[in-house]
């Protein structure tokens, strides 16, 4: 008996070779895209890490060097403690890691998976971008607040509740794309911490202002911490939820955007 002789492969199409040099060509644009996403991380993890690590290793300093500039100081160490800060350095990591975390993950899910286009056929990457762009810059912003010695003191807890609120608006940019079901359940769990952890404040901010903002953003640490574990897992909220996620988001999981490369001294 002959030996069978081996198939070819069917050689791809020149429509089919355009689309595949197109989406190369797409993934490139949204590598660098997401590129800077990291920079602006990199960029707000570092001052919270100089402002508060400064603080803990020499509290007393605080107090001479802003006596000497003629700048008010608000809470000295001796009054208030370390422990303000603390939560407000963890409660910005835990968000700002998860945020990053909840971006790759939409990101790969909507862009980079090889089912991308077939799970969502109507998104809009520029308009994504630019609404993520703008809650990093937040971040930013957030980390030069975490001083709780000479910044407005409902600043760090204002911002924080405005970051979770915000997918709302990008939830409501989103109604015609495909992606707004992956966005839904990030959105209503981040509104429900807003709601639950602003509430706790206004009960306790006419007691103390501190201590109203270290059980909020308790609330907001335990909620993060929890996302960022099923994240990794890569079983973000919108997929446990069971029979309330919509169909069309399946549990499968996703390619994840390029890492941001280190940042030149």
């Amino acid at each position: 008996m002959a030996d069978a002789k081996p198939t070819k492969k069917p050689q791809p199409t020149v429509e089919e070779k355009v689309q595949e040099l197109a989406r190369a060509e797409e993934r490139a644009i949204h590598k660098h895209a997401f590129w800077l996403y990291g920079v602006l991380v990199g960029v707000a993890i570092k001052e919270a890490l100089e402002t508060s690590i400064h603080h803990f290793v020499n509290p007393a300093r605080i107090q001479e060097e802003l006596a000497h500039l003629g700048q008010r100081i608000s809470y000295p160490d001796s009054e208030i403690g370390l422990y303000p800060e603390i939560i407000r350095l963890t409660a910005f990591l835990v968000l700002i890691i998860r945020f990053y975390f909840g971006s790759a993950y939409f990101f790969g899910a909507a862009y980079q998976s090889r089912k991308a286009h077939k799970r969502f056929p109507i998104t809009n990457y520029g308009m994504d971008f630019i609404f993520g762009f703008i809650h990093f810059v937040s971040f930013v912003i957030l980390a030069l607040l975490i001083d709780i010695h000479t910044t407005a003191i409902h600043g760090f807890p204002y911002l924080v509740g405005f970051i979770l609120v915000y997918d709302i608006f990008w939830y409501v940019s989103s109604v015609r794309r495909s992606t707004k079901a992956m966005i839904f359940w990030w959105m209503i769990i981040n509104l429900i911490t807003a709601l639950t952890a602003g509430l706790v404040y206004v009960l306790l901010e006419r007691r103390n202002v501190i201590t109203a903002e270290i059980w909020a953003l308790w609330i907001v640490i335990g909620v993060s911490v929890l996302d960022i574990g099923m994240m990794m897992a890569k079983r973000p909220f919108f997929l446990p939820i069971g029979k309330l996620v919509p169909p069309d988001i399946s549990d499968e999981p996703s390619d994840s955007p390029d890492p941001a490369e280190p940042i030149p001294e």
